[in-house]
Protein backbone atom coordinates (compact mmCIF):
# COMPACT_ATOMS: atom_id res chain seq x y z
CA UNK A 1 0.00 0.00 0.00
CA UNK A 2 1.03 3.84 -1.20
CA UNK A 3 0.97 5.53 2.65
CA UNK A 4 1.93 8.94 0.87
CA UNK A 5 3.29 10.82 -2.32
CA UNK A 6 4.98 14.30 -3.12
CA UNK A 7 5.10 15.61 -6.53
CA UNK A 8 7.00 18.37 -7.82
CA UNK A 9 6.64 20.42 -10.76
CA UNK A 10 5.34 18.06 -13.08
CA UNK A 11 2.62 19.14 -15.16
CA UNK A 12 -0.19 21.90 -13.33
CA UNK A 13 1.46 20.18 -10.16
CA UNK A 14 4.08 22.83 -8.35
CA UNK A 15 4.44 21.24 -5.11
CA UNK A 16 2.00 18.43 -3.89
CA UNK A 17 1.73 16.11 -0.61
CA UNK A 18 -0.94 13.65 -0.37
CA UNK A 19 -1.29 11.24 2.27
CA UNK A 20 -3.39 8.15 0.84
CA UNK A 21 -5.78 5.45 2.37
CA UNK A 22 -7.00 2.16 1.25
CA UNK A 23 -9.87 4.25 -0.43
CA UNK A 24 -8.67 7.11 -1.68
CA UNK A 25 -11.15 9.64 -3.84
CA UNK A 26 -9.79 12.46 -5.94
CA UNK A 27 -12.38 15.29 -6.92
CA UNK A 28 -12.59 18.27 -8.41
CA UNK A 29 -13.28 20.02 -11.62
CA UNK A 30 -11.75 19.04 -14.89
CA UNK A 31 -7.91 19.61 -15.55
CA UNK A 32 -7.70 19.88 -12.11
CA UNK A 33 -4.52 17.76 -11.86
CA UNK A 34 -6.67 14.61 -10.31
CA UNK A 35 -5.34 12.31 -12.60
CA UNK A 36 -1.34 13.91 -13.03
CA UNK A 37 -1.31 12.31 -9.32
CA UNK A 38 -2.20 8.84 -11.02
CA UNK A 39 0.10 9.48 -13.59
CA UNK A 40 3.37 9.90 -11.49
CA UNK A 41 2.25 6.68 -9.63
CA UNK A 42 2.55 5.08 -13.03
CA UNK A 43 5.62 6.40 -14.43
CA UNK A 44 7.72 5.34 -11.14
CA UNK A 45 5.19 1.86 -11.27
CA UNK A 46 6.00 1.08 -15.19
CA UNK A 47 10.10 2.12 -15.04
CA UNK A 48 11.09 -1.61 -13.37
CA UNK A 49 9.01 -3.16 -16.29
CA UNK A 50 10.69 -1.58 -19.05
CA UNK A 51 12.42 -4.09 -21.40
CA UNK A 52 16.62 -4.59 -21.07
CA UNK A 53 17.15 -2.35 -24.09
CA UNK A 54 15.20 1.01 -22.83
CA UNK A 55 17.64 2.78 -20.01
CA UNK A 56 15.44 2.66 -16.79
CA UNK A 57 15.63 6.82 -16.49
CA UNK A 58 12.68 9.11 -16.16
CA UNK A 59 13.09 9.80 -20.08
CA UNK A 60 12.50 6.22 -20.84
CA UNK A 61 9.70 5.63 -18.48
CA UNK A 62 7.76 8.60 -20.14
CA UNK A 63 8.68 7.45 -23.85
CA UNK A 64 8.26 3.65 -23.34
CA UNK A 65 5.95 3.19 -20.39
CA UNK A 66 3.19 0.78 -20.49
CA UNK A 67 0.80 3.05 -18.04
CA UNK A 68 1.67 6.42 -19.59
CA UNK A 69 3.47 8.03 -22.06
CA UNK A 70 4.57 10.66 -24.21
CA UNK A 71 5.39 11.45 -27.79
CA UNK A 72 9.09 12.73 -28.53
CA UNK A 73 10.22 14.53 -31.67
CA UNK A 74 12.08 17.41 -32.63
CA UNK A 75 9.00 19.71 -32.62
CA UNK A 76 7.62 18.43 -29.79
CA UNK A 77 10.58 17.80 -26.88
CA UNK A 78 9.09 15.36 -24.45
CA UNK A 79 9.49 17.39 -21.53
CA UNK A 80 7.52 20.04 -23.45
CA UNK A 81 4.70 17.35 -22.22
CA UNK A 82 5.80 17.19 -18.50
CA UNK A 83 7.74 19.91 -16.92
CA UNK A 84 5.61 22.43 -14.67
CA UNK A 85 4.71 25.68 -17.04
CA UNK A 86 7.66 23.95 -19.29
CA UNK A 87 10.27 25.55 -16.86
CA UNK A 88 12.95 22.92 -17.57
CA UNK A 89 15.10 24.40 -14.83
CA UNK A 90 13.51 23.29 -11.95
CA UNK A 91 13.96 19.97 -11.03
CA UNK A 92 10.90 17.25 -11.12
CA UNK A 93 9.84 15.00 -8.52
CA UNK A 94 8.33 12.10 -7.58
CA UNK A 95 8.60 10.87 -3.95
CA UNK A 96 6.44 7.81 -2.59
CA UNK A 97 6.10 5.90 1.21
CA UNK A 98 5.30 2.59 1.80
CA UNK A 99 4.08 0.84 5.30
CA UNK A 100 7.33 -1.41 6.12
CA UNK A 101 7.39 -4.29 9.04
CA UNK A 102 11.45 -3.18 10.10
CA UNK A 103 10.48 0.49 10.07
CA UNK A 104 7.10 2.03 9.90
CA UNK A 105 7.55 4.22 7.05
CA UNK A 106 10.28 4.03 4.04
CA UNK A 107 10.18 6.21 1.14
CA UNK A 108 12.03 7.01 -2.32
CA UNK A 109 12.46 9.98 -4.03
CA UNK A 110 13.67 10.13 -7.59
CA UNK A 111 14.17 14.04 -9.26
CA UNK A 112 15.38 15.33 -12.50
CA UNK A 113 16.21 18.67 -13.73
CA UNK A 114 15.39 18.55 -17.74
CA UNK A 115 17.31 21.59 -18.26
CA UNK A 116 21.20 20.08 -17.42
CA UNK A 117 19.86 16.70 -17.26
CA UNK A 118 20.70 16.07 -13.04
CA UNK A 119 19.59 13.20 -11.31
CA UNK A 120 18.64 13.03 -7.48
CA UNK A 121 17.69 9.82 -5.73
CA UNK A 122 17.27 9.78 -2.19
CA UNK A 123 15.46 6.63 0.47
CA UNK A 124 13.68 7.53 3.61
CA UNK A 125 13.22 5.83 6.43
CA UNK A 126 10.73 6.39 9.24
CA UNK A 127 10.27 9.52 7.90
CA UNK A 128 13.67 11.12 8.09
CA UNK A 129 16.40 10.81 5.24
CA UNK A 130 18.68 8.48 4.71
CA UNK A 131 21.32 8.63 2.00
CA UNK A 132 20.80 11.21 -1.12
CA UNK A 133 22.57 10.62 -4.29
CA UNK A 134 23.38 12.35 -7.16
CA UNK A 135 24.34 12.81 -10.62
CA UNK A 136 25.09 16.41 -11.29
CA UNK A 137 26.42 18.86 -13.81
CA UNK A 138 30.00 20.31 -12.80
CA UNK A 139 31.41 22.05 -16.01
CA UNK A 140 29.75 22.72 -19.20
CA UNK A 141 29.86 19.54 -20.76
CA UNK A 142 30.70 17.52 -17.73
CA UNK A 143 28.86 15.43 -15.03
CA UNK A 144 30.03 13.37 -11.68
CA UNK A 145 28.34 11.11 -9.53
CA UNK A 146 28.52 12.23 -5.95
CA UNK A 147 26.47 11.89 -2.02
CA UNK A 148 24.37 14.46 -1.30
CA UNK A 149 23.76 13.08 2.22
CA UNK A 150 24.67 12.32 4.83
CA UNK A 151 27.60 14.37 5.79
CA UNK A 152 30.06 10.98 6.00
CA UNK A 153 28.69 9.81 2.73
CA UNK A 154 29.16 13.19 1.09
CA UNK A 155 33.03 13.73 2.52
CA UNK A 156 34.24 10.36 2.15
CA UNK A 157 32.63 8.28 -0.85
CA UNK A 158 32.03 8.50 -4.09
CA UNK A 159 29.18 5.79 -5.63
CA UNK A 160 30.22 3.38 -7.82
CA UNK A 161 27.51 3.55 -10.22
CA UNK A 162 25.59 5.98 -12.61
CA UNK A 163 22.83 7.32 -10.55
CA UNK A 164 20.14 8.33 -13.63
CA UNK A 165 18.04 4.59 -13.42
CA UNK A 166 15.06 5.01 -11.97
CA UNK A 167 14.54 2.34 -8.59
CA UNK A 168 18.02 0.86 -8.93
CA UNK A 169 19.77 -0.37 -5.72
CA UNK A 170 23.10 -0.34 -7.05
CA UNK A 171 23.08 3.41 -6.96
CA UNK A 172 23.71 3.79 -3.00
CA UNK A 173 26.94 1.09 -3.27
CA UNK A 174 29.95 3.30 -2.69
CA UNK A 175 33.80 3.81 -3.09
CA UNK A 176 35.90 5.48 -0.41
CA UNK A 177 37.57 8.68 -1.53
CA UNK A 178 39.96 8.08 1.85
CA UNK A 179 40.57 5.61 4.32
CA UNK A 180 37.72 4.88 6.40
CA UNK A 181 38.15 2.40 9.56
CA UNK A 182 36.22 1.32 12.74
CA UNK A 183 32.93 1.80 13.46
CA UNK A 184 32.52 4.66 10.55
CA UNK A 185 33.28 1.93 8.06
CA UNK A 186 30.92 -0.61 10.33
CA UNK A 187 27.80 2.20 10.34
CA UNK A 188 28.75 3.75 6.76
CA UNK A 189 28.37 0.17 5.15
CA UNK A 190 24.86 -0.53 6.73
CA UNK A 191 23.18 2.41 5.95
CA UNK A 192 24.47 2.08 2.39
CA UNK A 193 22.99 -1.53 2.29
CA UNK A 194 19.57 -0.36 4.54
CA UNK A 195 19.29 2.22 1.36
CA UNK A 196 19.92 -0.64 -1.53
CA UNK A 197 17.23 -2.83 0.52
CA UNK A 198 14.68 0.26 0.50
CA UNK A 199 15.28 0.28 -2.75
CA UNK A 200 14.86 -3.22 -3.64
CA UNK A 201 11.38 -3.32 -1.28
CA UNK A 202 9.73 -0.65 -3.31
CA UNK A 203 10.81 -1.67 -6.49
CA UNK A 204 8.94 -5.56 -5.78
CA UNK A 205 5.77 -3.08 -4.26
CA UNK A 206 5.72 -0.90 -6.99
CA UNK A 207 5.26 -3.66 -9.77
CA UNK A 208 1.54 -4.56 -8.04
CA UNK A 209 0.77 -1.38 -9.29
CA UNK A 210 -1.92 -1.20 -12.27
CA UNK A 211 -3.51 1.70 -13.68
CA UNK A 212 -7.23 1.23 -15.60
CA UNK A 213 -7.31 4.33 -17.87
CA UNK A 214 -10.59 6.29 -18.35
CA UNK A 215 -10.30 5.18 -21.98
CA UNK A 216 -11.27 1.55 -22.24
CA UNK A 217 -14.26 -1.03 -22.68
CA UNK A 218 -13.60 -1.88 -26.12
CA UNK A 219 -14.19 -6.10 -26.25
CA UNK A 220 -13.65 -8.11 -30.04
CA UNK A 221 -15.74 -10.86 -30.31
CA UNK A 222 -12.94 -13.32 -31.16
CA UNK A 223 -9.57 -13.47 -29.79
CA UNK A 224 -6.08 -15.27 -31.45
CA UNK A 225 -5.29 -17.37 -28.39
CA UNK A 226 -1.48 -16.71 -27.28
CA UNK A 227 -0.87 -13.38 -28.71
CA UNK A 228 1.38 -11.28 -26.95
CA UNK A 229 1.94 -11.06 -23.14
CA UNK A 230 -0.81 -11.67 -20.26
CA UNK A 231 -2.01 -9.00 -19.03
CA UNK A 232 -4.79 -6.75 -18.55
CA UNK A 233 -3.91 -3.62 -19.66
CA UNK A 234 -4.17 0.05 -19.15
CA UNK A 235 -7.34 0.23 -21.26
CA UNK A 236 -8.49 -3.14 -20.80
CA UNK A 237 -6.64 -4.76 -23.85
CA UNK A 238 -6.23 -8.21 -22.58
CA UNK A 239 -9.63 -8.28 -20.86
CA UNK A 240 -10.56 -11.69 -22.88
CA UNK A 241 -7.54 -13.42 -22.41
CA UNK A 242 -7.31 -12.85 -18.71
CA UNK A 243 -11.37 -13.83 -18.61
CA UNK A 244 -10.46 -16.62 -20.49
CA UNK A 245 -7.39 -17.85 -17.86
CA UNK A 246 -9.59 -17.28 -14.58
CA UNK A 247 -12.83 -19.20 -16.32
CA UNK A 248 -10.76 -22.39 -17.43
CA UNK A 249 -8.21 -22.73 -15.11
CA UNK A 250 -8.26 -24.75 -11.23
CA UNK A 251 -7.44 -22.37 -8.76
CA UNK A 252 -9.10 -19.48 -10.01
CA UNK A 253 -12.78 -20.61 -9.12
CA UNK A 254 -12.99 -17.73 -6.26
CA UNK A 255 -11.93 -15.34 -8.19
CA UNK A 256 -14.45 -16.44 -10.83
CA UNK A 257 -17.25 -16.29 -8.57
CA UNK A 258 -16.50 -12.81 -7.42
CA UNK A 259 -16.07 -11.55 -11.41
CA UNK A 260 -19.43 -13.23 -11.84
CA UNK A 261 -21.47 -11.99 -9.07
CA UNK A 262 -20.38 -8.48 -9.55
CA UNK A 263 -20.71 -8.69 -13.64
CA UNK A 264 -24.61 -9.62 -12.55
CA UNK A 265 -25.04 -6.07 -10.76
CA UNK A 266 -23.88 -3.90 -13.81
CA UNK A 267 -25.89 -6.34 -16.31
CA UNK A 268 -24.44 -9.07 -17.33
CA UNK A 269 -25.72 -12.21 -16.25
CA UNK A 270 -23.63 -15.90 -16.01
CA UNK A 271 -20.63 -14.60 -17.80
CA UNK A 272 -17.92 -17.21 -19.21
CA UNK A 273 -15.00 -16.82 -20.81
CA UNK A 274 -12.54 -19.34 -22.55
CA UNK A 275 -12.19 -21.35 -26.10
CA UNK A 276 -13.91 -20.89 -28.77
CA UNK A 277 -12.65 -23.00 -31.57
CA UNK A 278 -10.01 -23.02 -33.67
CA UNK A 279 -7.45 -20.79 -31.88
CA UNK A 280 -10.22 -18.48 -30.51
CA UNK A 281 -10.93 -17.09 -27.07
CA UNK A 282 -14.32 -15.18 -26.24
CA UNK A 283 -16.50 -14.64 -23.88
CA UNK A 284 -20.60 -14.32 -22.89
CA UNK A 285 -22.94 -13.60 -20.54
CA UNK A 286 -26.79 -13.51 -20.73
CA UNK A 287 -28.72 -10.66 -21.16
CA UNK A 288 -30.63 -10.43 -17.45
CA UNK A 289 -34.16 -8.55 -19.20
CA UNK A 290 -34.13 -10.48 -22.77
CA UNK A 291 -32.63 -13.85 -21.34
CA UNK A 292 -30.33 -14.37 -23.94
CA UNK A 293 -26.84 -15.32 -24.29
CA UNK A 294 -24.46 -12.91 -25.70
CA UNK A 295 -21.45 -11.97 -26.59
CA UNK A 296 -19.97 -9.83 -24.53
CA UNK A 297 -18.93 -7.31 -27.57
CA UNK A 298 -22.81 -6.71 -27.54
CA UNK A 299 -22.65 -5.63 -23.66
CA UNK A 300 -23.27 -1.51 -23.22
CA UNK A 301 -20.45 0.11 -23.23
CA UNK A 302 -20.80 0.96 -19.65
CA UNK A 303 -21.08 -2.86 -19.11
CA UNK A 304 -18.02 -3.39 -20.82
CA UNK A 305 -16.04 -0.65 -19.07
CA UNK A 306 -17.14 -1.76 -15.68
CA UNK A 307 -16.05 -5.39 -16.42
CA UNK A 308 -12.57 -4.14 -16.91
CA UNK A 309 -12.67 -2.63 -13.44
CA UNK A 310 -14.15 -6.08 -11.89
CA UNK A 311 -11.55 -8.06 -13.40
CA UNK A 312 -8.75 -5.92 -12.41
CA UNK A 313 -10.12 -5.75 -8.80
CA UNK A 314 -10.62 -9.25 -8.22
CA UNK A 315 -7.61 -10.34 -10.51
CA UNK A 316 -4.85 -8.46 -8.75
CA UNK A 317 -3.26 -10.21 -5.85
CA UNK A 318 -2.95 -9.05 -2.11
CA UNK A 319 -0.93 -5.69 -1.85
CA UNK A 320 -1.68 -4.50 -5.21
CA UNK A 321 -2.60 -0.92 -5.95
CA UNK A 322 -5.50 -0.43 -8.83
CA UNK A 323 -5.66 3.10 -10.17
CA UNK A 324 -8.86 3.80 -11.99
CA UNK A 325 -9.70 7.02 -13.72
CA UNK A 326 -13.28 7.75 -13.59
CA UNK A 327 -14.94 4.05 -12.65
CA UNK A 328 -18.51 5.85 -12.66
CA UNK A 329 -17.98 6.43 -16.82
CA UNK A 330 -20.91 5.13 -18.83
CA UNK A 331 -22.97 4.01 -15.84
CA UNK A 332 -26.67 4.88 -14.80
CA UNK A 333 -27.00 6.30 -10.91
CA UNK A 334 -28.20 3.19 -9.69
CA UNK A 335 -25.09 1.52 -11.27
CA UNK A 336 -22.84 3.80 -9.68
CA UNK A 337 -23.88 3.29 -6.03
CA UNK A 338 -22.76 -0.16 -6.69
CA UNK A 339 -18.76 0.98 -6.69
CA UNK A 340 -18.37 1.52 -3.25
CA UNK A 341 -19.79 -1.84 -2.31
CA UNK A 342 -17.45 -3.48 -5.24
CA UNK A 343 -14.43 -0.98 -3.35
CA UNK A 344 -15.08 -2.52 -0.04
CA UNK A 345 -14.98 -5.86 -0.73
CA UNK A 346 -11.45 -5.48 -2.83
CA UNK A 347 -10.28 -3.65 -0.01
CA UNK A 348 -10.40 -6.26 2.49
CA UNK A 349 -8.92 -8.39 0.31
CA UNK A 350 -5.75 -6.30 1.19
CA UNK A 351 -5.73 -4.18 -2.03
CA UNK A 352 -5.77 -0.40 -2.20
CA UNK A 353 -7.63 1.48 -4.57
CA UNK A 354 -6.94 5.30 -6.47
CA UNK A 355 -9.77 6.68 -8.55
CA UNK A 356 -10.29 9.79 -9.57
CA UNK A 357 -14.02 10.85 -10.00
CA UNK A 358 -17.20 13.57 -10.59
CA UNK A 359 -19.75 11.59 -9.23
CA UNK A 360 -21.34 12.21 -6.02
CA UNK A 361 -23.10 9.57 -6.12
CA UNK A 362 -19.87 7.24 -5.50
CA UNK A 363 -19.27 9.65 -2.78
CA UNK A 364 -22.64 9.27 -1.21
CA UNK A 365 -22.90 5.67 -1.16
CA UNK A 366 -19.96 5.45 1.21
CA UNK A 367 -22.42 6.94 4.14
CA UNK A 368 -23.81 2.96 4.25
CA UNK A 369 -20.85 0.83 4.17
CA UNK A 370 -19.62 3.47 6.67
CA UNK A 371 -22.26 3.29 9.14
CA UNK A 372 -22.66 -0.63 8.92
CA UNK A 373 -19.05 -0.92 9.84
CA UNK A 374 -18.46 -1.89 6.23
CA UNK A 375 -15.71 0.60 5.58
CA UNK A 376 -14.16 3.00 8.61
CA UNK A 377 -13.67 6.62 8.27
CA UNK A 378 -9.83 6.14 8.10
CA UNK A 379 -10.50 3.40 5.68
CA UNK A 380 -11.04 6.69 2.94
CA UNK A 381 -9.09 9.63 1.98
CA UNK A 382 -11.26 12.43 -0.19
CA UNK A 383 -9.09 14.92 -1.88
CA UNK A 384 -11.10 17.75 -3.62
CA UNK A 385 -8.42 19.46 -6.16
CA UNK A 386 -8.52 22.81 -7.74
CA UNK A 387 -6.19 24.78 -9.95
CA UNK A 388 -4.55 28.37 -9.42
CA UNK A 389 -1.63 30.60 -11.47
CA UNK A 390 0.45 28.55 -8.96
CA UNK A 391 -0.67 25.43 -10.58
CA UNK A 392 -2.82 22.16 -8.56
CA UNK A 393 -3.88 22.47 -5.02
CA UNK A 394 -5.53 19.51 -2.68
CA UNK A 395 -7.56 19.88 0.30
CA UNK A 396 -8.54 16.87 2.46
CA UNK A 397 -11.66 16.52 2.96
CA UNK A 398 -13.04 15.46 6.53
CA UNK A 399 -15.19 12.48 6.22
CA UNK A 400 -17.29 11.92 9.69
CA UNK A 401 -18.43 8.72 11.16
CA UNK A 402 -21.44 8.92 9.63
CA UNK A 403 -19.80 8.73 6.23
CA UNK A 404 -20.62 12.82 5.67
CA UNK A 405 -18.61 14.99 3.75
CA UNK A 406 -18.32 17.86 5.98
CA UNK A 407 -19.25 20.90 4.60
CA UNK A 408 -19.74 18.77 1.19
CA UNK A 409 -17.29 18.95 -2.19
CA UNK A 410 -16.55 22.66 -2.68
CA UNK A 411 -16.69 22.55 -6.92
CA UNK A 412 -20.13 20.68 -6.14
CA UNK A 413 -21.29 22.98 -4.04
CA UNK A 414 -20.65 25.65 -6.68
CA UNK A 415 -22.42 23.89 -9.51
CA UNK A 416 -25.41 23.24 -7.40
CA UNK A 417 -26.12 26.32 -6.09
CA UNK A 418 -26.31 27.28 -9.87
CA UNK A 419 -29.01 24.96 -10.59
CA UNK A 420 -31.17 25.52 -7.78
CA UNK A 421 -30.65 29.56 -8.74
CA UNK A 422 -31.45 28.51 -11.92
CA UNK A 423 -34.27 26.07 -11.35
CA UNK A 424 -35.77 28.92 -8.79
CA UNK A 425 -35.83 31.31 -11.56
CA UNK A 426 -38.30 29.07 -13.13
CA UNK A 427 -41.25 29.00 -10.30
CA UNK A 428 -43.98 30.61 -11.14
CA UNK A 429 -44.54 33.93 -9.27
CA UNK A 430 -47.60 33.26 -7.24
Amino acid sequence: MLSKIKIGNFKSIKDLELKLAPLTILVGPNSSGKSTVLESIAILAQTPKLPERIARSLYGSLEYGEFTRYPSTSDFPIFDFVAHKKDMSKIITFEIHIPDVEHHDIGYMYAYMPKDGEVRQAVFANEEKLVEVGYLKVGEATMRREFLYPEEFKKSLRPTENPEYMLDPTCFKYDSKQEITGQEREQIEVKSVEAQEIVKKINTMVRDIYFISAIRGEVRPLVEIGVGELRLGTHGEGLIEILSLIFRRPGYENIARKIIIWASKFGMDEIKAGWWGGQNLSSDYIDPELQTRLNLALASQGSRQILTIITQLFWSKPGSVIMIEEPEISLHIEAQLELPKMFSEAIKEGKQIIVTTHSEHLILALKPLIVNGELKPEDVAIWHFEKTEEGTKADKMKLTDKGIVEGWIPSYVKAEEEILKEWFNTLPED
